[in-house]
């Protein structure tokens, strides 16, 4: 009873995966990649952040450009005695604040720094994405890869089951060894159950990267990846975007302590203006004629303000330091670190093919010695269980290898190429 409801069980899971997966469209991982970065919304929003990011730097300097601007008035009053008891005026001026301090480049280098970190934290942002998606690509392929090899294992117990079974009936084994038979089978459903869940889930994940979209891996051959990343500490210090973004921090912290320096700096107001049309004979200046206009001011002091503010700036400015400093540590560390994860995925992968080449051959020959009578089913059992760990072992290792790969290229940034050259900010 037990054996038929988790047969049941198997062919519902088999049924939705193949019911999930008909609706699903296959993609290679360039395709997935291409997906996820198109569709995913973390992505979308980070990168409309930028673009407001790019309008609001417009609107800021806007103040520094000149203004133009037209004023009409009109009054009337309601004395008869007065000669004159309506007065109107329509008058144009353009005015400006000169720069003579070297503010508004400050004001304007401080913003594009600001702008150019936002758009280096996006680029970063959309390496460390798409390397989680192709992380999730290859734990999703060699999910299908196990579930796949799971259910081999599943035919070959229902075949040992029936062997044993016939053996039984010609009194030649015990009732116990069809016991442990069944229970193997048993063993091997439930584990075939939870394979095509766990690919089940990986779909899901994959779905929820590219927006909402149904994925699965495409079919293909599964090969043991070969090193195929140049990694490099001083490389990856040159092309990480995240460094990047703490390099641009660090020279904008700079241009704002120059900018509160300047707090005290003295500004120059010009303005011409011409009247239009007016019935004001006091109006200044008379109708259709122009009044230029220049005014100075000094500051002699604000309080400390300015000096407290350029302290302010200036711890801003180490804070930027040992921030970049952590950066570019950290930045190592996520090299050596994935150096040695592919290192140890390679010795790994090559010790778990040398076991599963043994593993079979011991298991080939303990069924052979079972099916002939001269071995025993306990032998051929532990020889099974054996072989069942070794071959989802060397999966795992290679998953390993595929992981290590991708830690290495997003140690790199290579899933995103690195920003327009630093020396063109």
């Amino acid at each position: 009873m037990k054996n038929k409801v988790l047969s049941r069980v198997l062919l519902f899971v088999c049924c939705l995966c193949w019911t999930s997966a008909s609706f699903a469209a296959e993609m290679n991982l360039d395709a997935f990649l291409l997906a996820v970065r198109e569709n995913n919304p973390g992505l979308q929003a980070s990168q409309k952040r930028v673009e407001a990011a790019y309008h609001a730097v417009r609107a800021s300097v806007a103040s520094q450009r000149p203004s133009v601007g037209l004023r009409g008035s009109s009054s009337y009053n309601t004395d008869d005695s007065l000669n004159r008891q309506g007065v109107y005026s329509l008058s144009a001026a353009v005015s400006h604040r000169f720069d003579v301090t070297g503010v508004y480049s400050d004001q304007e280098r401080q913003l594009l720094l600001q702008y150019n970190a936002l758009q280096a934290d996006h680029l970063a942002l959309v390496n460390n994405t798409l390397a989680s998606a192709e992380s999730l690509y290859w734990r999703s392929f060699i999910a299908r890869e196990n579930s796949v090899l799971q259910k081999e294992i599943l035919a070959q117990r229902r075949e040992d089951l029936r062997i044993t079974e016939e053996k039984y009936k010609q009194q030649l084994i015990p009732r116990l060894d069809v016991v442990r038979a069944q229970a193997r089978v048993e063993e091997a459903e439930s584990i075939v159950v939870q394979a095509d869940s766990a690919f089940q889930d990986s779909l899901t994940q994959l779905a929820t990267l590219a927006g909402g979209q149904a994925v699965t891996p495409r079919e293909e051959a599964l090969l043991v990846p070969s090193l195929s990343v140049k990694a490099s500490v001083d490389a990856a210090l040159k092309t990480r975007n995240d460094m990047l973004s703490a390099e641009l921090a660090l020279e904008r912290a700079h241009v704002l302590k120059s900018l509160a320096s300047k707090g005290m700096s003295p500004t120059v107001d010009g303005s011409v203006g011409y009247t239009i049309l007016t019935d004001s004979p006091a109006s200044q200046p008379a109708q259709g004629e122009l009044l230029f206009s220049l005014s100075v001011s000094m500051p002699l002091y604000d309080g400390g303000r300015t000096k407290q503010d350029t302290e302010d700036k200036a711890k801003g400015v180490e804070a930027a330091e040992r921030s970049l400093e952590s950066r570019r540590l950290s930045v190592r560390e996520d090299v050596l670190k994935a150096r040695t994860q592919w290192e140890k995925a390679v010795a790994l992968e090559a010790a778990k093919r040398k076991q599963v080449a043994r593993s079979d051959e011991e298991l080939k020959i303990t069924q052979l010695m079972y099916l002939e009578g001269m071995g025993a089913q306990i032998d051929l059992l532990n020889a099974q269980v054996d072989n069942q760990r070794v071959r989802t072992e060397h999966l795992d290792a290679i998953k390993e290898m595929y992981l290590a790969l991708v830690s290495l290229r997003q140690a790199m940034s290579e899933y995103e190429p690195a920003t327009p050259e630093r020396g063109a900010r």
